[in-house]
């Protein structure tokens, strides 16, 4: 499996049982450089849960992503050995519901079964459960094989209620930064201060990683072979626009259930099969 690796094995180890890790980036002067990047080119501030590569300008999206990434790439590079930068993006969290991002896994940009693909998280202010910062569970990066993309249906979203209550709020100071996996399951709540809450995001793979991107229909997954740039020069409804078909394959990404949820997140059984299982035992006995 071709993982991303920290400099530290503590970390490492970290990212691959957990699916995410912590740790010091920037200083600063360093996070005030990539703040005032983004408020010189945003006059007045996005509402709700806003990303730079939302805008129509795919020219400004590259741009921005460009001047970000020249104060970060050596910062970010020297606590890694084997990684691997893509483009990133701003992403802001206004006051109010309409930022709230619900229970969700990122897109799939590589072949989960022979690598991992991160995205790097960076608060550019202190974040807690006050301005809505990210929320995560641990450890639910690998227990399930998933294709993520347009159309593909979130497996626990008709029980995110039930799964909240094993979420943990991922508290940080600005500067400081989290890697995890793009298949961890996380969201982000409400921003109940009057302030926005800025960070920046950027995708990371391992070397020699190839980028692939998924979509479905109905129960049909399709494979293509994708590039660095790919979201920079599309939106994500436009679909795999210039990119070539690698497979097309059966994979049905259904609801689950809270107890399928449990026995597959959790390794839990129902009660009520455990329940089942002692009756039918015990008139076994009874018979014989």
């Amino acid at each position: 499996m071709n993982r991303v690796k920290f400099h530290d094995a503590e970390l490492t180890e970290r990212l691959k049982i957990d699916g995410y890790a912590t740790f010091d980036l920037l200083n600063n002067d360093e996070v005030n450089a990539l703040k005032s990047i983004f408020f010189e080119n945003h006059l007045s501030n996005p509402e709700g849960f806003y990303a730079t590569t939302h805008l129509e300008d795919k020219e400004k999206r590259k741009i921005l992503s460009d001047k970000a990434m020249s104060i970060l790439s050596s910062r970010i590079e020297s606590n890694f050995q084997n990684i691997e930068l893509l483009g990133g993006a701003f992403i802001s969290k206004a006051p109010g519901e309409k930022g709230i991002l619900p229970l969700h896994q990122d897109w799939n940009l590589v072949d989960e079964k022979k690598a991992r693909s991160y995205n790097l998280w960076i608060p550019l202010v202190d974040v807690n459960e006050k301005n809505g910062a990210m929320r995560i569970f641990s450890g639910s990066h690998s227990k399930q094989e998933t294709y993520r993309g347009p159309n593909v249906p979130p497996v626990l979203h008709s029980i995110s209620n039930e799964v909240d209550k094993y979420m943990a709020s991922l508290n940080m100071k600005q500067g400081e930064a989290v890697l995890y996996d793009h298949a961890l399951w996380h969201s982000s709540p409400e921003n109940k201060t009057d302030e926005l809450r800025l960070a920046f995001v950027l995708g990371v793979v391992p070397k020699k990683a190839e980028l692939r991107y998924y979509q479905q229909n109905e129960d049909i997954v399709e494979e293509y072979a994708s590039h660095s740039n790919f979201f920079f020069e599309n939106d994500r409804d436009s679909g795999p626009k210039g990119l070539t078909l690698l497979r097309s394959f059966t994979h049905p990404n259904c609801f689950l259930s809270t107890e399928e949820f449990e026995k597959m997140y959790l390794g839990k059984k129902k009660v009520e099969q455990e329940q089942k299982n002692g009756f039918f035992k015990k008139l076994l006995r009874i018979k014989s």
